[in-house]
Formats: structure tokens, sequence, C-alpha cells
């Protein structure tokens, strides 16, 4: 008899993903690993919050270049920030200002996730192999978190939360690796 445990379902099940709305998700590194980069002065609560500083680190910052290449692919990316263990983000989906040349579908919220999430992986797997490091090039965790926008009020109240998460770090659910150092060289940012 096979006892596997079924894998929780992450998207609303019947839902059509290319339909246009605003969606957030929220991506996590492999195993919630601190290697985005580290916040190193989070002052302040509400609207001081956007004021905080994090050295990203060179994965951080080969993912911050991809996040605004999405921009620049599908027009439809609004605002994200960059943790030291996991992304959030605003994906706009309207598929009046996505530039299609031929008949394909309009993308699905997974498949601009998808492609971020592989870009971002040749790239940083790039970094390591010219670098010669001896480092796992494992970055994601498996699938992503989203949460579909349904209205104006909704959406301010996720623009704040996402604004303020970088004040209220130490209280993060997802900051399970409170005092640890970044795990890959930083930079300043």
């Amino acid at each position: 008899m096979n006892t596997y445990k079924s894998r929780k379902q992450t998207r609303l099940k019947g839902y059509d993903y290319s339909l246009d709305g605003y969606y957030f998700v929220t991506i996590c590194s492999k195993d919630r690993k601190n290697i985005f980069g580290k916040i190193i002065d989070a002052v302040g609560a509400g609207l001081a919050s956007a004021h905080y500083k994090i050295r990203l680190s060179k994965l951080g910052q080969i993912i911050d270049s991809q996040w605004q290449n999405i921009k620049k692919q599908y027009n439809n990316v609004e605002l994200g920030i960059i943790m030291p263990n996991h992304i959030h983000g605003i994906i706009i989906v309207d598929n009046s200002v996505l530039l299609r040349a031929d008949a394909r579908p309009a993308p699905t919220v997974s498949d601009i996730v998808c492609s971020f999430k592989s870009k971002c992986s040749v790239e940083y797997l790039k970094y390591i192999k010219q670098n010669n490091l001896n480092i796992s090039g494992k970055i994601w965790q498996r699938s992503f978190n989203d949460h579909i926008i349904r209205t104006a009020n909704s959406l301010e109240n996720i623009h704040e939360y996402i604004m303020n998460n970088p004040a209220k770090w130490d209280e993060d659910e997802n900051n399970n690796q409170k005092g640890q150092a970044c795990l890959t060289p930083t930079s300043n940012k």
C-alpha cells in the first residue's frame, strides 16, 4: 500500500491564473536558509520602515536583477522586496498590455514565477562555475505561495505588509535562522 503524504494544494482549485488581476506571491529559499542577503538596519515602524537597509548577497543581486527583468518581459510586476530567505511580490496579469506576436496563451502566474526562478538559477549556477565555488546551486523551495488580491483594500494592506516586512524581520515567521550570517558573499546595496 502506498502511504505517501499528499502534498498541500497551493493554487486555488479551478481558478484560471491567466485571468487579469493582482496576485501576491511569496517565494522562499531552499530550506528557508538566509542566502539572499542580510537586513542590517530595520529602524522604525509604519512608513519609517521603508528606510531599511539590506545587504544583498551575490545571489540576492542576481534575484534583484531577474525581478527587474520580469518587469521588462511581462510588463506586469509591481512591488517586490527581497528578504534574507524569501521574496514578496505583486504580479499583475493584464492581458491588454502583454504583447505576444504569436497565438500563445496568456502566461499564468505560475508561468511567470517559474520563468523567474529558472532564470535566477541559471545565472547563479554561472556565477558558481565562473568563481569555482564549492556551494550548492539549489536556491528555491518547491512551488510558491500566492494570494489572489480581489479588492483595493486588500491590495493596500498587502502593500503595507510588504513595505513593513523588513522592519519586522526579527518577528517574521519565515526567519527561522535568527542571527545567522548570510551564506554567500555580500555587497552593499
